[in-house]
């Protein structure tokens, strides 16, 4: 220590240092005195004690932000959400602390908004300053690219780009229909074949899926055993799982360092490394067939938009913007419509009498000489309200994306800072009690008024609200109608003989998905 000291050239911190006041000498010669005789471990101690302090005083809740649990230094509140279902430890805070309540986790202020009115305000109404993407770790990794994880000019530039393109193409109308209702009975060919044996619907369920958004965006469908094709579904299913892994390193990135790959970091980068390398190949193919007389799907229309802004500089219209593009569609339009299927059919096999009621309706209405339509929905209310109890219990995206605010918000008397990440919790529209008298229970017949109308189907906020509400929600409500109904005209669904209905705990991951199950399908027209 009296090493260090005498090699400081402040001459105040130095013992030959003389001041022309007796009394403020003595003082110094006795600090200069402690000090030499101070050891290395306590300077050490007195640095950790004052680094703690003032992680406390900077982890310290601002007396306008919304209430919370107290925050602990350096980790905040990252243990109030231990156990790893987010969604009940969000419940359970809502419960002490209210409708809208902040932590503190890592560097950053997350505002958990709860409540069908404070969702519409925040999201609606002050939808101009929460509808940034927050730069943590899952959207980091594609680098204000796409429409999921952009802000600003290029999601701007690219959302109005999409919706105009993929609207040139059907997507979302009517026109569309013959498309899905074409994979939709290849579907249910190949249920046929299996002859009512036990089978696990996933794999060919995301195949069949992502054909409808595939034959939009690069013009073509996959066959079910393309080898090619069923490896990158698994890679985007295991994507999907890891993420629940990866929760941690929202808040707190630096983890993804630690030795062993503890919270999935490189296992997340590896499959998004893979995944790109396939979204490439079908960019270089379109590439090199290319005729701007002839735009073929949305890849060719994106290939002509990036010519028309070659000599732009700051043009945002690039390959890697198409190439992320490709991966936003690719990736929410088959997990999520796909999972919700999956719960469909969890749902029906635990409701057989639910599952009874469609049929029936569905034969009054349509009988069983052809196919359901999109025109048949306006006279098979029972339907569209199980779909609606599907996408309210099912619960797909309880938490939504998470918001990012761009300038101060004053709401409630709170203050909702710049900078904070803002989760909006569908959650707590889908599971009030308030809103859905036995909210986990499955009742359809909520839907339906004494009148046999259908009633409340705008509560179900699943694909979320706002500027940043689900780019692909008219398509996935075209895709659960069409192929729920004729699922359910034209087979039976039981569970493998002798086995009880699958659970209805599900896992929570990117999305709230059922656990894995199997199911027989028995044909009615033999």
């Amino acid at each position: 220590m009296k090493y260090i000291i005498e090699k400081i050239n402040f001459p105040i911190l130095r013992s030959d240092y003389v001041c022309q006041h007796c009394e403020c000498n003595t003082k110094i010669r006795k600090v200069m005195a402690y000090l030499l005789n101070v050891s290395i471990t306590e300077v050490l101690i007195g640095i950790t004690v004052g680094l703690i302090c003032w992680l406390w005083m900077r982890s310290r809740r601002p007396a306008d932000f919304p209430p919370g649990p107290i925050p602990l230094p350096l980790i905040g509140n990252v243990h109030q959400l231990s156990g790893g279902n987010i969604v009940k430890a969000f419940r359970r805070l809502r419960k002490e602390y209210g409708d809208i309540f902040s932590l503190s986790l890592g560097s950053s202020w997350v505002i958990v908004v709860n409540g069908a009115d404070d969702l519409r305000e925040l999201l609606l109404k002050r939808g101009d300053s929460i509808s940034d993407r927050p730069n943590i770790f899952i959207l980091k990794l594609r680098d204000n690219h796409g429409i999921i994880a952009s802000n600003g000019t290029t999601w701007r530039q690219q959302r109005t780009f999409a919706h105009l393109k993929l609207r040139d193409f059907g997507f979302g109308r009517r026109s569309f229909e013959s498309r899905i209702s074409e994979e939709v009975d290849i579907f249910l060919k190949y249920l046929e074949d299996l002859k009512g044996k036990p089978f696990d619907v996933s794999e060919k369920l995301n195949i069949s899926v992502s054909n409808n958004v595939m034959s939009i965006i690069i013009g073509r469908r996959f066959d079910y055993d393309d080898p090619k094709f069923k490896y990158f579904i698994g890679l985007l299913t295991a994507n999907f799982k890891n993420a629940a892994l990866a929760g941690p390193l929202y808040f707190f990135p630096i983890l993804a360092k630690l030795p062993g790959d503890m919270f999935g970091a490189k296992k997340i980068v590896d499959i998004s490394v893979k995944l790109r390398q396939f979204y490439r190949d079908e960019i270089a193919e379109h590439k090199a067939s290319f005729d701007e007389n002839n735009i073929r799907d949305f890849t060719d229309a994106y290939l002509k938009e990036i010519a028309l802004h070659k000599n732009e500089k700051d043009t945002t219209f690039t390959e890697k913007q198409l190439m992320w593009l490709i991966s936003d569609f690719f990736t929410a339009g088959t997990e999520t419509t796909s999972t919700t299927l999956r719960w469909a059919m969890v749902f029906l096999l635990n409701n057989p009498k639910v599952q009874t009621k469609m049929r029936k309706e569905i034969e009054d209405v349509i009988g069983s000489g052809r196919p359901p339509q999109l025109s048949d929905q306006k006279n098979l209310n029972y339907c569209v309200a199980v779909i609606h109890e599907v996408l309210r219990l099912g619960n797909i995206s309880p938490t939504s994306l998470p918001h990012s605010v761009s300038e101060d918000v004053f709401y409630k008397g709170y203050k909702i800072p710049k900078g904070a990440i803002v989760m909006p919790m569908l959650d707590s529209v889908l599971s009030d009690e308030s809103n859905f008298t036995n909210s986990h229970e499955f009742i359809p017949e909520r839907f339906i008024d004494n009148d046999g109308n259908l009633v409340d189907l705008d509560k179900v906020i699943a694909f979320s609200i706002g500027k940043r509400n689900c780019t692909g929600e008219s398509l996935a409500r075209m895709e659960l109608f069409l192929y729920l109904t004729s699922l359910i005209q034209r087979f039976e669904l039981v569970p493998p003989e002798g086995e009880d209905p699958p659970t209805l705990e599900g896992f929570y991951g990117t999305t709230h998905s059922p656990l894995p199950f199997t199911l027989r399908v028995l044909s009615r027209h033999k």
